[in-house]
C-alpha cells in the first residue's frame, strides 16, 4: 500500500483556501477541480489503534479460486456505512493483481506463460492469506467510512448525489483510462471483464470506492485545511537542532577499479602481468589526467561488469563491498584520493583500485536543508492534525466490527461461492 498521502500539489490547496466561503458552501465549487490521483489514506499505519477487532483469513487455505460473491457479507458498520467483506477483498485482490503484473513482466516473454498460472496462484493467496496485509486494508477503509461518513452527514443530500455524479464523470474520463493501460485493456468492455475473470469483483463496485475514496479524501483536506500551518524561521530552526541526525549525510566514496582473472584459460603470472601493464599505462600519464586514462584502460582490458563504465562504482558504507582487502583499501585512509592502489589478488582475479573522491560524513547546515525542514515540520503538525480529526470522527460514529467462531470463519473460507449462504455465529463486540 503505500506510506505517503499523494494527492494535492500546493496549488490545490491554495485554489481551496481561496475558495472558502461562509458554512462551508465552497466546497461545491472545488471538488471537481480538486480531483488528483486514484490513491488513498495509505499514510495512515501509525494513526492511533481503533477500539475494534479484526477477523483475518485463516492461514494455508487455497483462496485464489474464490468469487466476489465470497464477500457479500457485513463484518461490521461505521456509522450508518456497512463494511462490507467484499470491499476488502476487492482491494485485497486488486493489490494482488498488480503485483502479479509487475513480476510476470519480469520473466522472459517465452516463459511467461509456463509459470503464469503459479506467479498468480502464489501471489494471490499471499495477500489473501496475510493477515497483515488484511488488517492494513481493512484499517485504511475503517478510516474512508469515518471521513465519508463525516461528509454524508454535513452536506445535503442532493448535494451528495451532484458530486458523486461528477466524480463518476472523473472516473470515466481519466481513471477508467489509466486502469485500461494498467491491466492490458483495450476497451471498457475488456476492463470490465477483466475485473470479474482476474479480480473477481464487479467493476461497478471499482466505481463506488472510488466514489466513497474522493469525496472522504476531500473532505477531510476541505477540513484540514482551515488549520493551515506556516511555521516561522525560529520553528524550522528549533526542529533542525532537535533532529540534526536526519540530516546527516553519510560517507561517500567514488572509486574506480580494474580487473583482470586467471584460471583455465589464463595464468596467475600472465594475469598479473596484464594487469601491472594496465596500471603502468596509467601511471605513465601526467597526474591529472590519470582518473580519464584509468577509464579509458578499464574500457579495452578490465574483466568486470563495471568495465564499459570506466571501471566507476560509488560505496557509502562497509559491508557494501565483497572483497575485504578492497573495501580496507577505499575506506582506508592509506589511500589519498587519486592515488592507485597495488595490485590486489583475491580469489581468482588480481585488481587494481584508485579513489576519485571521497566525501566524510557531515551534517547539511541548517541553509542546505531549511525547505526540507519546513516540509517536515508541515508533514508532522497535518499528520497530527489528521490524527486528532481522527479521534474526534472515532467517537462521534461508532466503529463495529463483528467477530466470527473459527469454526465458521474456516468453513466460510472453504466455501467458494457464497450465494446461498450466511455467515453464522457472528457476535457484536
Amino acid at each position: 500500500m503505500g506510506n505517503s498521502c499523494k494527492f494535492a500539489d500546493e496549488s490545490f490547496r491554495s485554489r481551496v483556501r481561496d475558495a472558502r466561503l461562509p458554512l462551508r458552501g465552497a466546497f461545491s465549487a472545488w471538488l471537481v477541480s480538486g480531483i488528483c490521483a486514484f490513491a488513498f489514506l495509505i499514510g495512515y499505519t501509525d494513526a492511533q489503534e481503533l477500539k475494534r477487532e479484526t477477523t483475518a483469513p485463516a492461514a494455508n487455505i487455497n483462496l485464489a479460486s474464490r468469487t466476489y460473491y465470497d464477500g457479500a457479507e457485513t463484518l461490521g458498520r461505521v456509522g450508518h456505512v456497512a463494511i462490507l467483506r467484499r470491499d476488502i477483498l476487492h482491494q485485497i485482490k486488486k493489490l494482488a493483481n498488480i503485483q502479479y503484473l509487475t513480476e510476470i513482466e519480469k520473466l522472459p516473454v517465452e516463459e511467461r506463460e509456463e509459470h503464469r498460472q503459479e506467479i498468480k496462484d502464489g501471489i494471490l493467496n499471499g495477500y489473501l492469506n496475510s493477515s497483515v496485509v488484511y488488517s492494513q486494508v481493512l484499517d485504511e477503509h475503517i478510516r474512508l467510512l469515518l471521513f465519508y461518513n463525516d461528509y454524508v452527514v454535513s452536506r445535503p443530500k442532493d448535494q451528495v448525489k451532484e458530486q458523486s455524479n461528477q466524480l463518476l464523470s472523473e472516473f470515466n474520463a481519466k481513471v477508467v483510462p489509466d486502469l485500461m493501460e494498467q491491466f492490458h485493456c483495450k476497451t471498457v468492455k475488456e476492463l470490465e471483464e477483466y475485473y470479474e475473470r482476474e479480480i473477481q469483483s464487479d467493476f461497478e463496485q471499482e466505481k463506488r470506492i472510488f466514489v466513497q475514496q474522493q469525496l472522504a479524501l476531500l473532505w477531510m483536506q476541505y477540513n484540514l485545511g482551515e488549520e493551515d500551518f506556516t511555521p516561522t524561521l525560529v520553528d524550522l530552526r528549533r526542529y533542525y537542532d532537535a533532529n540534526l541526525e536526519d540530516f546527516a549525510l553519510e560517507p561517500k566514496i567514488k572509486w574506480q577499479g580494474m580487473t583482470v582473472y586467471f584460471g583455465s584459460n589464463r595464468s596467475k603470472e600472465e594475469a598479473r602481468k596484464k594487469i601491472a601493464h594496465m596500471g603502468n599505462a596509467v601511471q605513465s600519464v601526467p597526474e591529472g589526467d590519470q582518473e580519464k586514462m584509468f577509464a579509458e584502460v578499464c574500457r579495452v582490458d578490465s574483466e568486470d561488469s563495471f568495465a564499459q563504465n570506466g571501471g566507476y562504482r560509488t560505496s557509502s558504507e562497509r559491508g557494501s563491498i565483497k572483497s575485504q582487502q578492497v573495501e580496507d583499501a577505499v575506506f582506508g585512509s592509506n589511500l589519498p584520493v587519486g592515488a592507485m592502489s597495488k595490485i590486489i589478488e583475491e580469489g581468482s582475479y588480481f585488481t587494481i583500485i584508485r579513489v576519485a573522491e571521497r566525501e566524510e560524513r557531515r551534517i547539511q547546515s541548517f541553509t542546505e536543508v531549511q525547505e526540507e525542514v519546513r516540509k517536515q515540520l508541515v508533514a508532522e503538525r497535518t499528520e497530527a492534525m489528521k490524527k486528532k480529526y481522527e479521534n474526534r470522527l472515532s467517537s462521534r460514529f461508532s466503529i463495529e466490527i463483528y467477530s466470527l467462531s473459527q469454526e465458521d470463519r474456516e468453513t466460510y473460507l472453504r466455501t467458494v461461492n457464497r450465494e446461498d449462504q450466511s455467515a453464522t455465529g457472528r457476535q457484536r463486540l
